[in-house]
């Protein structure tokens, strides 16, 4: 009765909406032609072909020949990096960039860098995202955003005596400011060859979600397998090596999980290194793994392709994330869906729903977003069909160019 009384005063206040369009793709469930998504407020309350609609609507807006389908998930970014001005080629340059980057750059600077990605992403179709950082610089801006966001503060140091004052540091910065339950913070190793096995440990306590940059090359194996090559040179270079670690003899995904590292839930990103028998082996740990890839970095730092195709058919939940603009000219989600599509060879469906339910389970907000569905944020994107030449409403969302708009934010310009 409270819920019909509280739908008829936002009736009466003009507070619920209904959208007609071409396609209506809830990717929960198979895509309706000539459908119908109403809106009260900013939650999804019906979604169906009209015939079937239940609930009446004060104004019906019909937006033609258009797609409309749920709001992006990003499941990796860095919000407080800026282009630079030469960006890295390989994956040294990569690593070297990050710490000039981190270490000359002010606390205003990242603040204000972060909120103008955040408009950036919002403008490509982000509803939700997972941010790496090194100080929570994004947190204020995506509080003041309409965004749902996980904020990992990235943590590294290999000398076992930082540890504990490296964890007691970071523990402090995510107790700073407010809790909000639609923006999170949360601790997080860089990667397994950035951390001492205290560290490690230490993380892997305290948290539920964990994200880790994982096999991003084949250095990282031979670095914890046996403790030499490019990896032990970079951390020497950099004065973070020590000499008291021993080589656990093992792969770094083995290591990161055979040394009880994880979480309840787990994003591993990248993965360019692993096969069939890592992935069966992950399923062996009482773990939730999701794996995030970011094919246009790969293909930025001339790095191994991930098997996306070989993670799809072992079942893993497979998400996509953008990487931060220290490597990729844009955070534009839609351009790593189109890639997967062209040069991985992976069906628009399959990676549509990699940029949305997938994303959305991996970072924990599967009941907020991720598909059109009762109850889920009207946040929703709207993709005008005019003029394109596929029928295909995934492939339209996958390879289109044209500018998103966001449901809740369109007028009653043109009624039916």
């Amino acid at each position: 009765m409270e819920e019909t009384n509280q739908l008829m005063e936002s009736k009466e206040d003009g507070q619920i909406r209904a959208f007609r369009a071409r396609w209506i793709v809830p990717i929960s469930r198979p895509p309706i032609q000539d459908g119908i998504i109403i809106i009260n407020q900013d939650k999804i309350i019906e979604v169906d072909q009209i015939e079937n609609i239940q609930r009446e609507a004060p104004e019906t807006i019909d937006l033609g020949n258009s797609v409309i389908f749920p709001g992006f998930v990003n499941v990796h970014t860095h919000l407080e990096q800026a282009s630079p001005s030469t960006r890295p080629t390989d994956y040294y340059s990569y690593l070297r960039n990050i710490r000039d980057i981190n270490r000359d750059t002010e606390s205003a600077t990242k603040v204000a860098t972060a909120k103008q990605n955040i408009e950036s992403i919002y403008k490509y179709g982000t509803i939700a995202l997972a941010d790496f950082s090194t100080d929570g610089a994004s947190f204020d801006p995506l509080l003041a955003s309409p965004l749902f966001a996980r904020i990992f503060y990235e943590i590294s140091g290999f000398k076992d005596a930082d540890s504990m004052p490296i964890f007691r540091k970071y523990q402090n910065l995510i107790k700073e400011g407010i809790v909000n339950k639609r923006v999170t913070k949360h601790l997080a190793p860089s990667s397994p060859w950035e951390l001492s096995q205290n560290l490690l440990k230490e993380i892997g306590i305290c948290e539920r979600h964990i994200a880790v940059h994982m096999d991003m090359t084949e250095d990282e194996n031979t670095f914890i397998l046996n403790g030499s090559g490019k990896i032990k040179q970079f951390l020497l270079s950099i004065e973070d090596f020590d000499y008291g670690w021993q080589a656990p003899g093992m792969d770094a995904l083995k290591y990161f999980f055979n040394y009880h590292f994880y979480a309840k839930h787990n994003i591993l990103i990248h993965m360019n290194n692993v096969n069939e028998a890592d992935i069966e082996a992950l399923k062996t740990f009482p773990a939730k793994v999701n794996i995030c890839v970011c094919p246009r970095m790969n293909k930025d730092l001339n790095l191994r392709r991930a098997p996306v195709q070989m993670f799809q058919e072992k079942g893993v939940n497979v998400c996509l994330g953008t990487e931060g603009l220290s490597v990729v000219a844009d955070l534009d989600i839609r351009k790593e869906i189109a890639y997967c599509v062209d040069e991985l060879g992976l069906s628009p469906e399959s990676t549509v729903k990699y940029a949305t339910l997938n994303g959305a389970y991996a970072i924990g907000f599967h009941k907020e977003v991720g598909s059109l569905e009762t109850g889920k944020t009207a946040k929703c994107c709207v993709l005008e069909a005019d003029g394109e030449k596929s029928t295909d409403p995934y492939e339209l969302i996958a390879k289109s160019v044209k500018p998103i708009a966001w449901l809740d934010e369109i007028g009653s310009g043109h009624k039916s």
